[in-house]
């Protein structure tokens, strides 16, 4: 991957109203929409900061990148003077070589840079799962200037070879199919104040457009996640850095004894049905789970039962203790104990 552009980054966050018009009532038509499709690799580049004054800092890097049939490209409208707010536009383009453009809002005109700003374009959220006397904090909203920093995946259809969007341009500004915007670890922004909270395991979230201003052609998977474990003054471990938001916060029970099975109750985040549970990382009798039902779905707290098998041997094995994951994330390390 390309390094990230050394250009600076202003931090302001304004909110807009974004209105779409609708090109075609005709459901056929809409499939020659070339819509992109934004997502969040997950974040990197994470240490812990610590100052003279006692206060600690998580910084990182992102970068969201464009997945889908057809570029981001948003274009300058008309400023108002009076409020520094500018009218910005989503062109999308169309199979039949036509575009059209939606009304997305209206951003903050930077005139020392000469160019606009997207306001709301990412959210860090910083969540406990495993720090007693931990607290979810958010990270300064950032305003975004656009542009093909990194090429992501260049086997993607209409990806070009070069950067098209190189420059944070007053007019127009965007992201290219199979490419992504790198922001650096070092940028304004980049940060979640971690100034007194509890050391534990945390799942830092990535959400790209978490306002929804933007037409895709997926909003369901602008979101992507790492979990770790952090210590003050300035330790920082990835525990999973998968991107997926799935995270389990506690089994119970949390042991079993050889040749015995238990009904289990999985909380975390980000859980759906389908979704398995497995355990990995001890050795001797490896527990397997089966039944495995999504018992709760809700904004705060995801619940799993499931069945919880610990096949018989007679040597336990020299690391009884388990991690626990559900789907392909959800990691619990140390979670579940096997004992004679």
């Amino acid at each position: 991957m390309n390094k990230p552009s050394p250009r600076i980054r202003m931090i302001a966050l304004g909110s807009a109203v974004a209105c779409v018009a609708s090109l075609t009532t005709s459901a056929a038509a809409q499939t020659t929409n070339l819509l992109p499709n934004l997502k969040a690799l997950p974040a990197f580049n994470i240490s812990l900061v610590a100052d003279s004054a006692g206060g600690s800092t998580l910084r990182f890097a992102a970068t969201s990148w464009n997945k889908g049939a057809g570029p981001l490209e948003i274009r300058a409208g008309s400023v108002d003077t009076g409020s520094g707010k500018q009218q910005v536009f989503q062109r999308y383009f169309l199979a039949n070589g036509g575009y059209v453009d939606n009304f997305a809002g209206w951003f903050e005109w930077h005139p020392a840079h000469n160019h606009f700003h997207f306001d709301d374009f990412a959210l860090y959220t910083l969540q406990p799962v495993n720090a007693p006397g931990g607290s979810s904090r958010t990270g300064s909203k950032t305003t975004f200037c656009l542009l093909d920093s990194t090429r992501v995946d260049g086997s993607l259809q209409g990806a070009p070879g070069q950067a098209v969007y190189t420059t944070c341009g007053p007019v127009v500004q965007g992201i290219s199919v199979g490419w992504g915007d790198i922001y650096g670890a070092h940028l304004p922004g980049q940060e979640i104040d971690f100034t007194d909270n509890a050391d534990g395991i945390y799942q830092l979230r990535i959400d790209i457009d978490p306002n929804k201003r933007l037409l895709e052609s997926d909003d369901n998977d602008n979101a992507s996640c790492v979990l770790l474990n952090i210590r003050k003054p300035s330790s920082v471990t990835v525990l999973d850095s998968s991107g997926s938001c799935s995270t389990v916060t506690s089994i119970t029970p949390n042991a079993a004894t050889t040749g015995t099975t238990v009904q289990v109750t999985i909380n975390g985040y980000g859980f759906a049905q389908g979704m398995s549970v497995t355990f990995e990382g001890g050795s001797g009798p490896r527990p397997v789970a089966s039944n495995v039902r999504l018992a709760s779905d809700t904004d705060t707290v995801d619940t799993i039962t499931a069945t919880v098998t610990v096949p018989y041997k007679k040597q336990p094995g020299r690391d009884p203790v388990w991690d626990v994951r559900v789907g392909s994330g959800g990691l619990l390390s140390g979670g579940f104990t096997v004992t004679r």
